[in-house]
């Protein structure tokens, strides 16, 4: 379950951008949250980012999948040059990611910054989700490695400065402790809704649970399917009048099976779905009924979270959305994108945003900081 990440110098991102999935102090939508019965602490099952085009809403998504990608495959990612976009002062920056996760018991923070395909700093802490501090696993910077308990005789030598030490402990440790942590970082998923991908659903539909789980979603999600099947890699659906191969659908019903069978997948797992375009091609209310399947305690029952980026107004809405579920990404004119959540925003008059306000008309005004300017189109003088 994903706590809280953070991220700098990656991409369009200059200064720390920091998404957090613990509650605010706020009132709406308290049943929703996933509460670990050790500590009470609630955690949110949804998150989705919204901006305008180019403010850097992938990037936040996209650096999440890059640090999980730095940790199971550093040989094909280490190379890949994510700093700063614009400029070149923080080419000679490293790239520093946050990543604060938990499982049943424990939770676990992982720090890792990295520049010119070498690893700079990385440490891993632990605490006992009845404790309140960290006891630290390992902690490497450019004077040397110490390694905590539990990990004093791991022979350490053939990791370079290209590999994460993680990737290392991960692959030669397998005590409960670490097996847990592999664990939670393969539940990560990243998808890019506009890329068609029926590998989801193929999956799903070859587990007999999962496939009643994913048809019962596509009939109460409004999309008219009544039944989905799979027969040598090719997807078959029924509608009231009639059976179609999935392939002769429309697109907004190909991206509902694919994004309701990646959402099942999630919740029978309890796994974290970064879902960038999540709204793509959906109706309203299809996109809403997603959203529900993961507020809703009674089908996620595994803590599940979903962290999409999405530019559908209507479920930008208090009948939908806690304050602290909805973030904003805003770009400046130096092409710096800022993160941050509605929960915590203050308008020009200093008041925080109300549970009672529209959301989306604020927000469409630029009452929330993000704002689109649009200047009149004046045919060129010749001369």
């Amino acid at each position: 379950m994903l706590v809280q990440f953070s991220v700098t110098n990656y991409k369009s991102i200059r200064e720390t951008a920091e998404l957090s999935l613990l509650e605010a102090n706020i009132t709406e939508f308290a049943d929703s949250l996933i509460r670990n019965r050790l500590d009470g602490v609630g955690i949110l099952p949804v998150a989705m980012l919204y901006g305008a085009n180019g403010s850097g809403k992938s990037a936040v998504l996209e650096a999440m999948a890059h640090l999980k990608a730095l940790i199971e495959k550093p040989g094909e990612t280490m190379t890949l040059d994510k700093t700063f976009a614009l400029g070149t002062a923080l080419k000679k920056a490293p790239t520093a990611y946050d990543l604060v996760f938990r499982g049943d018991y424990k939770e676990y923070e992982y720090q890792l910054k990295v520049q010119d395909s070498m690893v700079r700093e990385e440490t891993l802490y632990i605490r006992k989700l009845t404790d309140t501090t960290y006891d630290v696993v390992f902690d490497r910077d450019p004077e040397g490695v110490y390694l905590g308990e539990g990990l004093e005789s791991l022979d350490i030598s053939p990791v370079t400065d290209n590999d994460p030490l993680l990737s290392y402990v991960l692959s030669e440790v397998h005590t409960e402790e670490f097996d847990m942590i592999r664990s939670l970082l393969s539940d990560v998923t990243y998808m890019d809704c506009s890329v068609p991908d029926n590998g989801p659903a193929i999956e799903v539909c070859r587990d007999d649970d999962m496939r009643r789980m994913l048809t019962r979603a596509l009939a109460c999600g409004g999309t008219g399917i009544q039944d989905i099947w799979e027969e040598e890699g090719t997807l078959a659906v029924r509608h009231r009048a009639g059976v179609l191969p999935l392939a002769a659908e429309g697109h907004g019903v190909r991206q509902a099976v694919q994004l309701y069978a990646a959402a099942v997948l999630a919740l029978t797992g309890g796994k974290v779905l970064l879902a960038d375009e999540v709204n793509q091609k959906l109706h309203p209310k299809v996109f809403r009924f997603l959203l529900e399947l993961f507020t809703d305690p009674e089908v996620n029952t595994k803590g599940a979270q979903l962290i999409g980026t999405s530019y559908d107004m209507p479920t930008m809405a208090n009948r939908v959305l806690r304050r602290d579920e909805i973030w904003l990404c805003d770009r400046n004119d130096r092409g710096e994108t800022s993160l941050y959540t509605l929960a915590l925003f203050l308008k020009e008059n200093g008041e925080k945003v109300r549970k009672d306000e529209t959301y989306y008309k604020q927000f469409l005004e630029g009452r929330y900081g993000t704002d689109v300017i649009q200047r009149p189109m004046v045919q060129e003088e010749r001369a």
